[in-house]
């Protein structure tokens, strides 16, 4: 556990990030800029804030056993056990007028991030060095689908350790400052595109619905936290003995995604109280653990040109989903989840559409990003020797 910070015991931590999601969430419903930006930004940024500041410790170490506890927390249990709550709680109804655009966004999001790769390491491949094939192919795979998909193609490659750990710095930095981008933009793109505002009068009253106060029973409660801990539960007992089987590497998220929709779907369990409220404030955790990773020191040697590359990828990712987006008269809304579910993944994407109350998009966004796990290995494995061949 790191000690250089002010703050390291756990229910000191926990303290100082449960008063910054408190103090978030005033500040959104309070004022209008800060409902624009989102309670999800605040709390990122107030994470980044607090952890270079010195006051509480990094999440990111480089032995996974140094990992402050609450941290720990968020990474294991709050992500899954959110997603889980959060997918229960979701009104499919809504989703039947989604699938089509959802799909085409998502298309658009990964062939920014395959031609984005290209152009950056092209740009930048005399700086990164004789690695920048093997970068250009891991970050091809992880912003298409996630984290998972940056370690497996780089031990493909057999990427340095070195390089890997600067990869993992400047990502975490950039999937940070993308995650505020895309909660910015459609605020500032909304005139010129269209917009599930628009086309769904369920939309324009989920800020009041998200703010109401509900009736919760304990009975309630401690039902979804059975419902949830089991679909976590059982998903992590699947996940190996099925990749073992099949000798294919299916992340656990793709299975509690999965079981969670078919409970939904199935079952009278969507009818509980409380699994959004549950839900949101666990992925706030989740939030804090991400803010508390953007540590601007750890850009040193080869990092700065690393994080250019990530500068160029994501540019023309955006240019190309949001460019073609607007072409194809796709809701902006979708592009920004579409786009954060590429580049940061199912939690971001559903984090996106969350803390910015577009319920209708929580569940595309999960498995826009569910399906960026499933094709990213095949394309990073493809850009990096399609790079190398073109830097040769």
């Amino acid at each position: 556990m790191t000690t250089e910070a002010l703050i390291t015991n756990p229910t000191g931590v926990a303290a100082v990030i449960a008063g910054l999601i408190a103090i978030s969430f005033w500040l959104d419903r309070r004022f209008r800029f800060f409902s624009y930006l989102g309670t999800a930004i605040l709390v990122i940024t107030g994470g980044a804030v607090l952890v270079n500041a010195g006051i509480i410790p990094p999440s990111i170490v480089e032995n996974p056993d140094d990992l402050h506890p609450i941290y720990q927390f968020a990474n294991d249990y709050c992500v899954p056990l959110s997603i889980v709550l959060l997918l229960i709680s979701t009104d499919f109804k809504s989703l039947r007028y989604l699938g089509k655009p959802a799909l085409l966004s998502f298309c658009l999001a990964s062939a920014g991030t395959l031609i984005g790769s290209i152009i950056g390491v092209w740009l930048t491949a005399d700086g990164i060095g004789t690695e920048a094939w093997k970068i250009a192919g891991q970050f091809a795979a992880s912003y298409i689908g996630g984290g998972v998909n940056y370690a497996a193609v780089g031990a493909a490659f057999q990427t340095s350790q070195s390089m890997f750990a600067t990869g993992a710095a400047a990502d975490n930095i950039m999937t940070n400052l993308w995650m505020v981008a895309t909660a910015i933009l459609p605020s500032l793109l909304v005139k010129y595109y269209p917009s599930i505002q628009q086309s769904d009068r369920l939309v324009k009253k989920a800020d009041e619905d998200f703010w109401a106060k509900k009736g919760i029973s304990i009975y309630d409660m401690v039902t979804l936290a059975a419902v949830a801990f089991a679909v976590v539960a059982v998903s992590d007992l699947l996940a190996p003995v099925i990749n073992d089987v099949t000798g294919f590497q299916i992340p656990a998220v793709v299975w509690y995604t999965t079981f969670a929709i078919l409970l939904a779907l199935f079952t009278p369990v969507h009818k509980l109280n409380g699994g959004a409220e549950w839900g949101n404030l666990l992925l706030h955790f989740f939030f804090a653990t991400m803010g508390a990773g953007t540590i601007l020191s750890t850009l040193v040697d080869k990092g700065p040109v690393v994080f250019m590359f990530l500068v160029i990828l994501v540019g023309v990712h955006a240019l190309i989903v949001f460019g073609f987006g607007k072409w194809f008269q796709i809701d902006v809304e979708i592009l920004a989840v579409a786009s954060q579910a590429t580049v940061g993944g199912p939690s971001t994407a559903l984090a996106l559409a969350s803390s910015k109350r577009w319920f209708s998009l929580i569940t595309p966004g999960v498995l826009m990003g569910v399906l960026g796990y499933a094709i990213g290995n095949y394309v990073g494995i493809l850009v990096g020797h399609l790079t190398k061949l073109l830097l040769s």
